[in-house]
Parts: C-alpha cells; sequence; structure tokens
C-alpha cells in the first residue's frame, strides 16, 4: 500500500511538472505572439496600438482564457521596444532599420517608419460592384469571429480598377502578408537561379557546404523540394503550445535549424505536407546565395524593378529572414507582385523567368489534391474556388490574406484582413462576382 502511494505521488508530480512546462510554453508563444504582432503593427504598418491589440492580438490570445487579463503589453516609441509578459514569462521586439521587428532581440531599436508614398489617388469602386465590395467589407451574420476586411483591390490590363480600405487603414499602410511570404521567396529563389547563383535542385548537403554543426538530412533532399512542401521532413504545422512551428516562431534564434533538425517522416518528394518550416529553411539557403544583407538585395533586384518602396522583411535574431511569415507591404505593392507573377505566367517578365513560374503554379505528384505547386496556392479542378478558371493561383496567408491572378483575365486581385480564423473571408464570394462581370463583358 505505501509503495502505491508512492507511485501515486511520484504521477502526481510528474502530471504537475508536465502541466508546468506545457502552460510555460503556452505562455511563451503568447508574450512572443504578442511583442511581435504589436512591434510591427506600430512602427512597420503604423497602426494604432489599440487596433493592433484588438483586432489582432487578442482574439488570437483568447485561448489564454481567465489569463488572458494578466498579459500585459508595453510600447516604447523612442527606444523602439515592445514588451510582453504573463506571470513571469516576458520577450520582447525590436525595431530594426531596414529588417522591421525582430523578436527576442537585444539593445534599442529605432523610430517607426514614416507611412508608404502614394502618388496619386485610387479610382474607388466602380457602381457595377458596389454591392459585391460592400459584401466583403460587411461582418457575416455568424458568431464564428470578425471578417475584418482592411483593403480590396482589383487591376486588369496593369490598371487599377478598384481599391477600397477600412480605417484606419489607406494606401499607405504597409500589411502583413503572412505566408504570401512564401510565394515571394519562390520568387526570390527563382531569380537567384535565373542568375545562377543557385542551384535548386542541387543536394540541400551540397548547397550547406561549410556550414559548421550540420544535421543529419536525407542525401536526396533538396531546395526545390522545400519550397514545394515536400521535403518530408518530420515537422508538424500544429499551432500549439510546444509544437514545431511555435518554437521555431517563437522561441528560436536560429529558425531555419527547427525544421532542419527534425528528421525524415517520409522520402523527398513522396508527401506533401504544408510546413512553414520548409520555407524558413529554404530562406536560410537563399539567403546564403545572396552574399549581402538581404534586404538591400530585395531593393535593389526586387522592389526597384517593379516601383515597390515599401517593403520591409523582418528576420530572426541570427539575421535570416523569416520567409515564412514575416513581410510587409502595402496593398499597391501586393498588387504589383501579383502583376510581375502574372507578367512571368505570360513570358512578359525579364524578372521572373516563364519556365520557372510555369514550374512554380504546376500540381506536384505529391500532392493529389492539386491545391499546392511551389509556393503558390492553385485551383486545379476548382480545388479552392470553385467557378473560377483551373489556371487561378494565387499567394495566400493567414488571417486572409490574398493575391490571386487569374491570367486568362488579365486581372489580379488582392484582399487583405485580420480575419478570425474559421470566418469567412468572402473572397470566393468577391471572385465569383467578377466572374459574373466578366461573362458579360466577353
Amino acid at each position: 500500500m505505501k509503495r502505491l502511494g508512492q507511485l501515486l505521488a511520484l504521477g502526481l508530480l510528474l502530471a504537475l511538472v508536465l502541466g508546468v512546462w506545457t502552460a510555460r510554453g503556452a505562455i511563451q508563444v503568447a508574450v512572443g505572439y504578442s511583442a511581435k504582432q504589436l512591434c510591427s503593427a506600430v512602427f512597420v504598418a503604423g497602426l494604432p496600438e489599440a487596433f493592433a491589440k484588438d483586432l489582432d492580438i487578442m482574439p488570437r490570445m483568447a485561448i489564454l482564457g481567465p489569463l488572458l487579463g494578466s498579459l500585459k503589453m508595453h510600447t516604447d516609441t523612442s527606444d523602439g521596444v515592445v514588451s510582453a509578459s504573463l506571470l513571469g514569462v516576458s520577450a520582447r521586439a525590436v525595431h530594426i532599420a531596414g529588417r522591421g521587428c525582430t523578436l527576442h532581440a537585444s539593445g534599442a531599436g529605432v523610430l517607426p517608419l514614416v507611412p508608404a508614398v502614394v502618388a496619386d489617388v485610387g479610382p474607388g469602386v466602380p457602381s457595377d460592384q458596389s454591392d459585391a465590395v460592400d459584401a466583403a467589407f460587411q461582418e457575416p451574420e455568424s458568431d464564428a469571429g470578425a471578417r475584418n476586411t482592411l483593403a480590396l483591390l482589383v487591376a486588369t490590363n496593369r490598371e487599377l480598377q478598384l481599391e477600397q480600405y477600412a480605417s484606419p487603414v489607406t494606401a499607405q499602410t504597409r500589411l502583413q502578408g503572412w505566408s504570401m511570404n512564401k510565394s515571394l521567396m519562390a520568387t526570390w529563389v527563382g531569380m537567384q537561379a535565373q542568375r545562377g547563383n543557385i542551384d535548386p535542385s542541387q543536394p540541400l548537403l551540397t548547397l550547406l557546404a561549410g556550414e559548421s554543426d550540420l544535421p543529419t538530412l536525407d542525401p536526396r533532399l533538396t531546395l526545390l523540394h522545400l519550397l514545394q512542401m515536400e521535403s518530408g521532413l518530420n515537422f508538424e504545422e500544429v499551432y500549439g503550445p510546444g509544437s514545431d512551428v511555435t518554437r521555431m516562431l517563437y522561441t528560436a534564434p536560429e529558425m531555419w535549424k527547427i525544421p532542419a533538425s527534425r528528421g525524415q517522416a517520409y522520402a523527398p518528394g513522396e508527401h506533401f505536407a504544408y510546413s512553414s518550416g520548409d520555407t524558413v529553411f529554404a530562406s536560410y539557403l537563399w539567403q546564403r546565395s545572396v552574399d549581402e544583407p538581404y534586404e538591400d538585395w530585395i531593393a535593389r533586384e526586387f522592389g526597384s524593378q517593379l516601383g515597390i518602396e515599401s517593403l520591409v522583411a523582418e528576420a530572426d535574431v541570427s539575421g535570416v529572414q523569416v520567409g515564412s511569415s514575416y513581410v510587409y507591404l502595402t496593398a499597391r505593392d501586393w498588387l504589383k507582385a501579383g502583376q510581375l507573377w502574372l507578367d512571368a505566367w505570360h513570358g512578359r517578365s525579364t524578372l521572373v523567368p516563364q519556365s520557372w513560374l510555369r514550374d512554380s503554379v504546376a500540381a506536384r505528384p505529391s500532392d493529389p489534391q492539386g491545391q499546392y505547386g511551389r509556393g503558390f496556392w492553385l485551383n486545379t479542378d476548382g480545388v479552392a474556388f470553385d467557378g473560377l478558371p483551373d489556371n487561378l493561383f494565387y499567394a495566400g496567408g493567414n488571417a486572409g490574406q490574398y493575391v490571386v491572378v487569374i491570367p486568362e483575365w488579365e486581372m489580379v486581385v488582392v484582399r487583405l484582413g485580420l480575419s478570425d480564423p474559421g470566418v469567412d473571408t468572402g473572397m470566393h464570394s468577391f471572385l465569383q462576382t467578377l466572374a459574373s462581370l466578366h461573362a458579360q463583358t466577353h
């Protein structure tokens, strides 16, 4: 009986330790997310603090339950730092010149960015699309959460046809693309490949030559596998305390080492699994090929070529761009990125080869649904947007970010927002309206 009591006591102790450890992991994610998102909202996007808290941070931190009231955030505008704390666990994000906000960075930062320059007044909303635009900004009749559409733009034949914002967002506001960064990363790798600065078909072990403390990797694994989400790495895209992706984004100083160290769950090229870890790993390899501060390369080789001046691509503490998630552009500049992809699809771009873009929007055998290519989501057999052209492709991101490219219509559509998980963003309905209007005029 005494032995049983000892075992029960030990079991309770282990359960308590595990519970505390799990709770601490959840709190690390909470304070990390809060500090990083508030820093970027205030210092990069130029949004009001209350707006960022009410529409972004607090809804996502609702999982804390009764602890939510104990979550504290502080913004020091003069010092370029945002801090967050909860039950003795804290995190800080620093606004670094040229690189936006970096989580867990030390020292002081810089003042907020000035709003992006806008040279002209937009076209507003055409009368035949006003009802559809109103519907896209209207909150759905549901208790699931908020839609929070912030920006909606449409361009046809290179001409901006429609532009609408929800206050306080304007054409000058840099907005986070979340996983649309993955589409940009695939583009930047393609640009470097065209110039002979990187061979994405080479084994990663070759690309990592000279790297100290090299992880054990499958010799068949390539950069293409990473960009196509078919690496087979044992990395799970599950957003919970202690998970691979949350440890990577909110606790790791060198994010790429998290997916690189996970080992293989499948052979490379055999299994599609959406993974921010794959793109963060790819970002590290791309950055090795650049051989200069990555922000300088982006500004000169990408931004200046397209007339994009608002882009801010953020890094982890080690200085590697977080290619899965952390890039900010104005809605108009997101539209320019979409126009680049449209031009490349048609073979009109000197920046991105048509062959690279076409391969990037081709379904992979590893993905039986045909929903993903190389950094882009696809619409194979209407898998994403039923009733829209099969060759539609798009960059997509958390909270309802879209840059949709419809090649046969010469159209690019941008929708940005802060939609709560599970809420209908209204994007499908809006695209269906555009399809009806297109059918009437063609």
